[in-house]
């Protein structure tokens, strides 16, 4: 037999009162601002190397990257310090961020990407990660 304290489920979780304290009507806040972001290696053994990802908080994310705070990436580990050298904001949600974000690191495999990504020479380097976003911005998934 358990022994210990019941909890009670008719009181909402700490998580849940945290997220509506300050909010009107006990409507969760959530946050409006969504970017995806462009990181490249200042180390020079990892020259070129690039990092694609989405944040809604850009300053806190490249500092979680650069190991400053926890929670960074485990793929931009080892390849510090990192440079955030473009961030793509503006998205109406989550979902929409999410989905570019995936289309930019998968332009090959993305069927709103494919056809736009054909005409590069290569995907990879710098520049031509940032022409791939600026394709991508004027293609009618993200256009709006």
């Amino acid at each position: 037999m358990r022994r210990g304290r019941r909890k009670d489920r008719s009181e909402p979780s700490i998580d849940k009162r945290a997220a509506e304290i300050g909010s009107s009507n006990g409507e969760q806040r959530r946050s409006s601002f969504f970017a995806c972001y462009l990181l490249c290696s200042l180390s020079p053994r990892h020259k070129g190397c690039t990092y694609i990802g989405f944040t809604t908080n850009p300053r806190r994310r490249i500092r979680q990257h650069n190991g400053e705070m926890r929670s960074g990436a485990w793929r931009t580990k080892r390849k510090r310090p990192w440079e955030m050298i473009l961030c793509i904001y503006g998205f109406p949600t989550n979902v929409s961020a999410l989905q570019f974000e995936w289309a930019w690191q998968h332009p090959v495999e993305s069927l709103a990407v494919r056809e736009a990504a054909a005409r590069f020479k290569s995907l990879s380097g710098i520049a031509n990660k940032i022409k791939l976003a600026y394709t991508m911005l004027s293609l009618p998934s993200w256009e709006k």
